[in-house]
């Protein structure tokens, strides 16, 4: 008698069969694109980066719907971030003929305010300042604050986030008259619209006069390493507020 032979149907289920055996996708799936090495040494140091921030206890201000994060401890968190992301650069820089491009160093890498930060669930309606004093604002990219509504201090609505500017020049020395001290010759800050219909800029004599809800910013990117947020930083920088006037018109 002769042998029967398996039907089609049986081979293409013992084919798959073997296929997925052997760590194979199953048809009409995408295999994850592979990481370019620009995108590999990114990430890579942004493991390294993040495993080196001291996670210092949180420190908060105020109560009720204003109970907020301590200004001077989002500096803090920024200040050991930046400082982290210079020592890297210049450990990878030894041995080298010239100091290595933090642009190259971190090539598209994007960090999370999360990431950065470190706050638990419990702070979801806590508010997060946007605070100025150790360059969190010129950290962020542009589009960080895009949908969200500003806030003051109390939680109280100033007004939706428009855009964000950079002052410097007469603009900044007036800023420091009127009790601001900011400590850098740049500076960026955010734009609100408010109840008038008015562009105001949200910059008080206190580094946390001004607000966003933290769950509202926590998956958002605080640091965005790539060519398209470094070219919308040049344009802020071309686009510069330098004039008392101008200032004037904003504050």
């Amino acid at each position: 008698m002769r042998k029967a032979s398996p039907s089609p149907l049986v081979l293409i289920l013992v084919t798959l069969a073997c296929l997925c055996a052997n760590g194979a996708r199953p048809l009409g799936q995408a295999a994850p694109a592979a990481q370019t090495p620009d995108q590999e040494r990114g990430a890579k140091n942004k493991q390294t980066l993040l495993s080196r921030l001291r996670r210092e206890q949180v420190e908060y201000r105020g109560d009720g719907l204003g109970h907020r994060v301590k200004s001077e401890w989002v500096d803090k968190m920024v200040r050991d971030y930046v400082q982290q992301k210079l020592v890297i650069v210049g450990e990878l820089s030894v041995g080298e003929k010239y100091e290595l491009s933090s642009r190259w160093v971190f090539k598209d890498m994007k960090v999370t305010f999360q990431e950065l930060f470190g706050l638990g669930p419990e702070d979801d309606e806590k508010l997060l300042p946007l605070s100025y004093g150790d360059e969190l604002l010129d950290l962020m990219p542009t589009y960080a604050l895009e949908g969200l509504t500003i806030r003051g201090k109390g939680a109280e609505v100033k007004g939706p986030y428009k855009r964000s500017v950079v002052i410097t020049g007469h603009a900044l020395t007036f800023a420091n008259v009127l009790g601001v001290g900011l400590r850098r010759p740049v500076a960026t800050f955010p734009l609100y619209v408010n109840n008038e219909g008015k562009e105001k800029l949200a910059l008080g004599i206190a580094r946390d006069a001004y607000t966003v809800k933290w769950k509202d910013i926590k998956n958002r990117v605080v640091d965005d390493m790539s060519d398209t947020a470094y070219v919308e930083k040049l344009r802020l920088l071309r686009d510069f507020v330098s004039e008392e006037d101008e200032f004037r018109k904003l504050h």
